[in-house]
């Protein structure tokens, strides 16, 4: 350790590598392909707009996983790493929960399994190592906090977003007759992995507290809105557009993508060295 922050362990360097990887085989399969995934993806995705969906949040999110890589200190990437635990444990028990409808014994299968079977403990065992060996405490020496609307916003966002994921996830009847496309009970629970790495994502971000941490979230953040109004447009004729819940969903990632730009405004300098 220094006094200027904690070095990223090569196996945690390593381990994100790999992330890289899966995220880039779900892009291909799920993101570029939707309407082939009852042979290129671990279970057959039906309307191909909800594939399409599910492929727009690999796509916004492939910079999380991205980006550090190239980071050398572990404040810089903290904010990433308990989110993506989280989701992973929920897409690793929606998958348990449905096993019937997998097409288990597949290659995308596999692939999917171990994508989300690896991650929650790889991420917390690496979280909880680097937390005791880290160089400055969390939540201090902050050179530029993050302006007090914005933690306001990711707040009552966050914490919205994980209440209402939770909600669905233990009850998919709750979201599926409100939603602007059919969703099954797995796809509504995948979807929920979706919103909740987003909504712990926003209360660590405000946890940090600082621009300079945060921003290697900030991408995720203004991407969600363009991909997912992509996605959707390729299948549009498959999307109830006059849904409230789709109205709702895109003003609140308009709100989020804004804050997202205005925190990546800046010299990513500090956040890279």
């Amino acid at each position: 350790m220094n006094t200027q922050g904690t070095p990223i362990a090569l196996p945690l360097r390593l381990w994100l590598g790999v992330e890289v990887l899966f995220g880039i085989g779900a892009v291909l399969a799920i993101g570029v392909s939707p309407a082939e995934t009852k042979t290129n993806f671990a279970w057959p995705i039906q309307p191909v707009v909800m594939a399409a969906v599910l492929g727009a949040f690999y796509m916004s999110s492939a910079l999380l996983f991205l980006l550090p890589l190239f980071a050398k200190r572990w404040e810089m990437i903290r904010v990433m790493i308990l989110p993506t635990a989280v989701f992973s444990t929920v897409q690793l028990i929606a998958t348990f929960l449905h096993w019937d409808k997998f097409s288990v014994g597949t290659v995308p299968f596999y692939v999917w399994f171990a994508s989300y079977l690896l991650p929650p403990p790889i991420f917390v065992a690496a979280y909880l190592w680097h937390q005791r060996r880290r160089a400055v405490p969390q939540n201090t020496n902050s050179d530029s906090p993050l302006p007090s609307w914005i933690r306001t916003i990711f707040w009552i966002s966050g914490i919205g977003l994980v209440l209402l994921a939770t909600s669905a996830f233990i009850l998919p009847s709750l979201l599926i007759p409100n939603f602007p496309w059919q969703l099954t009970p797995l796809t509504a629970r995948s979807l929920c992995g979706w919103i909740l790495i987003l909504g712990v994502l926003l209360i660590a971000m405000v946890r940090e507290n600082d621009r300079a941490r945060v921003r290697f979230g900030t991408p995720f953040l203004i991407l969600i809105l363009p991909t997912i109004l992509i996605q959707m447009s390729r299948y549009a004729d498959q999307v109830n557009w006059a849904s409230p819940t789709l109205w709702i969903g895109l003003i609140l990632a308009a709100i989020l993508g804004l804050c997202g730009s205005y925190l990546a405004i800046g010299s990513w300098k500090e956040s890279l060295t």
